[in-house]
C-alpha cells in the first residue's frame, strides 16, 4: 500500500463535510509538508494542534508527516483517533489501511478499508485498495498451496494471472493513501491513472496460461537495457505507479525502507504531483552477463520540484526483464 508518501491516486481531503477552505496556517503547514520540510511542517502542525487539538485537518496532515517520517506506529494511532472520532470520514480508514498494509497486516488493511467503504461507498481509491489487498492475500494463499503441492497446476495458473495483473513481478501490496491538497472538498478521492494492478483480472478459463518453464536465456543486448530504462521514465513521466515500480526488481528497496514502504513512498511522490516530465541524457551502458550499469543525466520536472542529477542504475536480468537492483544519484 501506500500513504503519505504512500501508493497512486492524489486524493483530496474530505475531512469535513461543508468544512471551509483550509485556513492559512493549515495551508502553510501543508505547503512545508508537500516541499519536503517535514521537521518544519510537524513543529507547525503541533503547535497548531496545541492550540485546536480537535482540528481533523491538521491531525491528517499530522498523520501524513508522521507516516513520510517513518514513525509508522505514531502514525496509526493518530489515523485510529481520527476514526474514533470522525467515523464518518473515509480517508482516515484508507491511511490506516495503507500502513497496517506497510507491516503485513493484509487483514486489518482489509477491514479499515470496507469501513472506508462502508463510511462512504463511492470513494473509488478505497475500493481499489481493496481489490490490491484481495490480489495480495490471493497470491499468499496460492505461494502456500504450491508451497505444499508443487504440482498443482490449478494453483500455479491462478498465480501467474495475478503476477501478471500486478506487473509480471511478485510484489508486495501496492496500496494508494489518501494524501493532502491545498483545499479541501466534500468530493470523493480523485484517482490519477489506475495502475496495472488496479484492474479487474480477466476469469481464469479465459487466462492465457503461463509459459512453460524454459532455461536461461543468453544475456539481452545493451539495447534492452536502454529499452528497460526509457519504459522506466516513461512511467515515471506518466505518473503510472504500477509501471513504475515494476522496473525495479522485488528484493528492491532504498534508504534502510522495506520493499512495502519504499513502495509507499515513491507511490506518493508519483502521484501528488499534477504532472512530471523525466528526460534523460546522456545514457551509457555497461553489460556484463545478466548484469548491467547505466549512468545517465536526468532532468526532473514537475510543478513542486526542478533537478538535473547525475544517475547511476544497477540493472539484472530476472525472468527476462532487466530490472532495477540499485540506485544512486549526485
Amino acid at each position: 500500500m501506500a500513504l503519505p508518501r504512500f501508493l497512486a491516486a492524489a486524493a483530496v481531503c474530505a475531512l469535513v463535510a461543508g468544512a471551509p477552505v483550509l485556513a492559512s496556517d493549515i495551508q502553510d503547514i501543508n505547503q512545508q509538508f508537500r516541499k519536503g520540510d517535514l521537521a518544519g511542517a510537524l513543529d507547525n502542525a503541533n503547535r497548531y494542534l496545541a492550540k485546536n487539538p480537535k482540528d481533523a485537518q491538521a491531525r491528517f496532515l499530522k498523520g501524513l508527516i508522521l507516516a513520510d517520517q517513518g514513525k509508522t506506529n505514531d502514525a496509526i494511532g493518530l489515523f485510529t483517533a481520527l476514526t474514533e472520532d470522525y467515523p464518518e470520514l473515509p480517508e482516515p480508514y484508507n491511511n490506516l489501511a495503507v500502513l497496517y498494509a506497510s507491516q503485513g497486516k493484509y487483514e486489518a488493511a482489509k477491514d479499515s478499508l470496507e469501513k472506508a467503504i462502508r463510511t462512504h461507498p463511492s470513494y473509488a481509491t478505497a475500493h481499489e485498495n481493496l481489490g490490491d489487498i484481495y490480489a495480495k492475500m490471493a497470491s499468499l494463499a496460492y505461494d502456500k498451496a504450491l508451497a505444499l503441492d508443487s504440482r498443482n497446476t490449478a494453483a500455479q495458473t491462478k498465480l501467474a494471472l495475478i503476477k501478471e495483473m500486478m506487473g509480471g513481478e511478485p510484489r508486495k501490496a501496492a496500496v494508494r493513501p489518501a494524501v493532502a491538497t491545498a483545499a479541501t472538498t466534500a468530493a470523493p478521492a480523485a484517482k490519477a491513472a489506475p495502475p496495472a494492478e488496479s484492474r479487474a483480472a480477466a476469469p481464469a478459463a479465459k487466462a492465457t496460461p503461463p509459459a512453460e518453464p524454459r532455461s536461461a536465456a543468453p544475456a539481452a543486448p545493451a539495447a534492452d537495457v536502454e529499452a528497460a530504462i526509457a519504459q522506466w521514465a516513461q512511467a515515471w513521466s506518466r505518473r503510472d505507479v504500477a509501471g513504475y515500480l515494476a522496473a525495479y526488481a522485488s528484493g528492491y528497496s532504498a534508504n534502510g525502507l522495506s520493499r512495502t514502504a519504499w513502495e509507499a513512498q515513491r507511490s506518493a511522490r508519483i502521484t501528488t504531483p499534477k504532472r512530471i516530465e523525466v528526460k534523460l541524457s546522456d545514457l551509457k551502458v555497461e553489460q556484463e552477463g545478466d548484469s548491467a550499469t547505466a549512468t545517465f543525466r536526468q532532468a526532473y520536472r514537475s510543478d513542486r520540484l526542478n533537478s538535473t542529477v547525475t544517475k547511476t542504475l544497477k540493472l539484472a536480468l530476472q525472468n527476462g526483464q532487466w530490472r532495477i537492483v540499485g540506485e544512486t544519484s549526485r
